[in-house]
């Protein structure tokens, strides 16, 4: 472990993490040009991401798949490829439904091929249990670092040129990794570090998948994921609106907000580094405390007056939000290392996809049908907390096993 080769390994899932995430994400900074250009009502266009997020999960299990049948090296080329084709695809939009198919369909499998199935399935064949999840929280981290500079690149990129060529721009970007990936030594990378194989010996080939689906630590991975996309994508949408309605400057509610983004990736690797310390109970419950804590702070914001509140809901709800992937992956690691990881894994990443679509979607049910937040807030702690549960329980069980 002494070498450079696990953080070159982690520098490497954040940079695919870059090219497809946060790629991805950039899509609301697209919406008014989009919208404009093809003619479309706000919800028709802003479906397409939540509909990424969908195919997202649904395809996490492909990915797995392709990760245990194909190797790491036919993961990740095919994974870039796909994320080059939605965007170049986007640039020749004519119809909203291309972009359905290529910004929607084709991207969410490109994220699901890039992100928590290609990070756990990598990194976990190079680090152990007391630093995996710190690993698996800076490459998680991709998608928040990453906006920071894709975001202000896309804007850029959209006024300057237009959103056709901005999306040009970022299949070229895709396309020049590759060449890296083609070359890189995966023969090495896929044996991974000396005792953390996993594939070592027939007697060790890990859990199959019939035997962790009838298992309850499968459950509560699945829920954990399902719930807290659903906490957290029941609101977020909805965050700038609500503080508009309330009287709070536009430009600084903004401002509000993107300083809760970049506390999104610091959280990820606290909280991480928690964990492998010896806590993962603990931090898996702190990380859901401050998120409820987050939840009960906005509501409070009334006006203009209630700053503190403001910014106390960015600092709790902004700097835990994407705590619980790489706990989640981590914990999923170390139960389900083996020949059988990939598809285990994606199994469980359906959750977040299918929490992600169905928070935002039934939060703004809730809204229309209510007139107000409460409801909305009511449903994200409540599944924030039965998150919790979940996922408290299965890292009190890998406590009582000492990793």
């Amino acid at each position: 472990m002494g070498s450079i080769m696990p953080w070159a390994l982690v520098a490497l899932c954040f940079a695919l993490g870059v090219a497809s995430r946060s790629i991805s994400d950039t899509f609301v900074v697209f919406v008014p040009a989009l919208q404009q250009a093809f003619d479309a009502h706000r919800g028709s266009v802003t479906l397409i991401y939540s509909f990424a997020l969908l195919v997202g999960g649904i395809a996490a299990p492909i990915a797995g798949w392709i990760v245990d049948r194909f190797g790491l090296r036919t993961l990740t080329i095919v994974g870039v490829t796909a994320a080059t084709l939605a965007t170049a695809s986007a640039s020749q939009a004519t119809e909203l439904w291309h972009l359905y198919l290529g910004l929607g369909v084709v991207m969410g499998f490109a994220g699901a091929s890039l992100s928590g199935v290609l990070s756990s399935s990598l990194l976990g064949r190079w680090f152990p249990a007391r630093r995996l999840g710190v690993a698996l929280g800076v490459a998680w981290s991709a998608s928040g670092v990453g906006a920071m500079g894709m975001f202000p690149l896309a804007q850029h990129l959209i006024t300057t040129e237009g959103w056709r060529h901005a999306y040009i721009v970022f299949a070229v970007m895709s396309a020049l990794f590759i060449p890296l990936l083609v070359f890189l030594p995966w023969a090495r990378i896929e044996r991974g570090a000396p005792g953390l194989a996993p594939q070592r010996a027939a007697a060790d080939r890990g859990p199959t998948v019939g035997e962790a689906v009838r298992a309850w630590p499968f459950w509560a991975l699945t829920s954990s994921f399902a719930l807290t996309s659903v906490g957290i994508f029941s609101l977020v949408p909805q965050t700038m609106v609500y503080l508009l309605e309330r009287g709070i400057d536009g430009p600084y509610a903004a401002r509000a907000l993107a300083v809760a983004g970049l506390l999104t990736p610091l959280g990820m690797v606290g909280f991480s580094w928690l964990a492998d310390r010896g806590g993962r109970r603990l931090a898996a419950l702190l990380a859901y405390a401050c998120s409820i804590a987050g939840v009960g702070a906005l509501a409070l914001v009334d006006g203009p007056q209630d700053d503190p509140w403001l910014w106390l809901y960015v600092l709790l709800f902004g700097g835990s939000m994407g705590s619980r992937g790489p706990m989640i992956s981590t914990l999923a690691t170390l139960r389900y290392r083996g020949a059988h990881f990939g598809r285990i894994y994606g199994l469980i990443g359906i959750g977040m996809g299918l929490g992600g679509f169905l928070g935002a979607w039934i939060g703004g049910v809730l809204h229309d049908l209510t007139g107000g937040y409460t409801a909305v807030m009511v449903l994200s702690v409540a599944a924030l907390a039965l998150a919790a549960a979940s996922l408290g329980s299965e890292a009190g069980a890998r406590e009582r096993l000492g990793r």
